[in-house]
């Protein structure tokens, strides 16, 4: 995995993971991948990136691990905005 602090050029900080073929085999395994911020210099906090055929096997599985989640926010597919 790829992990990199970028700055657009209007400042606005990046957080970029960059993930292999192995990796994605890891989270479709259901082998979640957990990302401390601290690496980047960022406050203390983790990412913790998950993998599933569909959100409700994702929001399935999260509640098997760590009891119902808090908040759970699902947004449709983006085009990310450029750099």
């Amino acid at each position: 995995m790829i992990k990199a602090l970028l700055r657009e050029t209007a400042g606005t900080a990046v957080v970029v993971l960059g993930l292999s073929g192995e990796n994605m085999a890891r989270l479709m395994a259901d082998e979640p991948i957990v990302v401390q911020l601290a690496d980047l210099g960022l406050p203390p906090m983790k990412i913790l990136i998950m993998g599933g055929r569909t959100e409700s096997d994702i929001a399935a599985t999260l509640a098997a691990q760590f009891g119902a989640p808090r908040t759970v926010v699902r947004q449709e597919a983006e085009a990310p905005d450029a750099l």
